[in-house]
């Protein structure tokens, strides 16, 4: 999936030409917006990653917001209520949120009694029809006592009715890696790539997939479909090496000193496998598109 980089003063030829028929232009498709959010403060930080419909309004965003960040909506610290502002100026929460946050690097903030949330985009990318509204792929402390807990979050954003359902359409060996990890955080990840739909590949590409892993050892294996899932979170490296590492971690994998194994150990695992994925473009530096990407782990993870 391509991020969608348009700048706002590119005007559709087309569109003009049906304006001047009387033709109304096609409507805009909504698009999946990756936020970054962040709460940078002296003595802690707070973030958390967001993909969310973008024709949704703010109002929805804020409610994605407050749960996402354990902020309690009947008590704002000192009594103050929630606004977004851009360029220090308030902004209209009935919007939708491409309105402000559809282009990389487009910036708002959430103020939630004293606090302020740092709203970037990082990226946007076409719907699939399983595609959740919204979904919180990843993040780092918390407001609140305890630790952050993306599992009890996503829970909050989509419900746990579809679980079952989406297992049932995964790959045998994924679901037996959430089963023995006790990660259940992947499964709105798999719900979002719709497994069930028709795959669009190659009959060669398919057959890379279905002859993966390569390896045989437990261990590697298990490696290998981590990789997969992180690689399907299209995450920066960082979150992706702490998927990688705390979900091998939590299936009892670790370093001989007892340590989590790095993100390179895990690749290392499983490189077979890894440069056979390199070959039809779903790893490494000459990787495919995310779109096409996304439809080559859509084929590995599925049933």
């Amino acid at each position: 999936m391509s991020p969608e980089s348009t700048p706002d003063n590119v005007v559709s030829l087309a569109s003009v030409r049906a304006r001047g028929k009387g033709v109304p232009p096609p409507e805009r498709e909504p698009r999946t917006v990756i936020l970054q959010v962040s709460n940078v403060q002296a003595d802690q930080e707070v973030h958390r990653h967001i993909g969310i419909k973008d024709s949704l309004h703010l109002v929805d965003l804020h409610e994605a917001l407050d749960i996402s960040f354990s902020l309690d909506p009947g008590n704002p610290s000192e009594g103050g209520p929630w606004w977004f502002t851009r360029g220090g100026q308030r902004v209209d929460p009935a919007v939708e949120i491409n309105h402000h946050l559809r282009y990389s690097g487009d910036e708002i903030t959430y103020h939630w009694g004293l606090w302020e949330l740092r709203l970037r985009t990082l990226e946007s990318y076409p719907r699939d029809r399983g595609t959740p509204e919204v979904l919180c792929v990843g993040g780092s402390g918390s407001f609140a006592d305890g630790e952050f807990d993306l599992a009890a979050v996503n829970a909050a954003l989509t419900g746990t009715e579809k679980i079952r359902s989406v297992l049932a359409s995964t790959h045998a060996e994924i679901r037996e890696l959430i089963r023995r990890s006790s990660i259940f955080d992947f499964v709105p990840l798999l719900q979002a790539l719709d497994l069930r739909r028709a795959s669009p590949l190659p009959e060669e590409v398919v057959a890379v997939c279905r002859a993966l892993p390569l390896e045989d050892e437990q261990v590697s294996r298990d490696a290998f479909w981590v990789v997969v899932l992180a690689l399907s979170c299209m995450s920066d490296e960082h979150l992706a090496a702490e998927v990688l590492e705390a979900t091998m971690a939590s299936l009892g994998w670790v370093d001989d000193d007892g340590s989590a194994l790095s993100g390179r150990q895990i690749r290392g695992l499983c490189a077979a496998s890894l440069m056979e994925l390199a070959k039809i473009g779903a790893y490494g530096e000459d990787a495919l598109a995310p779109v096409d990407r996304l439809d080559i782990y859509r084929e590995l993870l599925g049933s």
